[in-house]
């Protein structure tokens, strides 16, 4: 049996991306997703370079993410994340 943990989620950058480094010295680039259907706001962390415009560009324009799904734990709450993979820019 093989299991598949692959999203591709279409929405709203609402907000300016955060930018941090691992101790290795990678890029990690978390920011909110606006999903309009269900009103859902899905946390998106890409680990990486990203190809393209920055996403301080694209604040409150529709970008497409494919990734996996992943859980969280911060004090007693569980939040599902998407590490994402690929960051795609939609057309005006």
């Amino acid at each position: 049996r093989v299991l598949v943990n692959r999203v591709f989620l279409a929405g709203t950058l609402r907000a300016q991306p955060e930018i941090t480094y691992t101790p290795k010295g990678e890029k990690v680039v978390a920011f909110p997703l606006l999903v309009e259907e269900g009103g859902l706001r899905i946390d998106v962390v890409h680990v990486g370079e990203l190809d393209g415009d920055g996403l301080s560009r694209q604040v409150g324009k529709e970008i497409m993410v494919s990734g996996m799904l992943a859980q969280t734990k911060q004090q007693s709450q569980h939040i599902i994340k998407v590490r994402a993979q690929k960051i795609f820019w939609m057309e005006d």
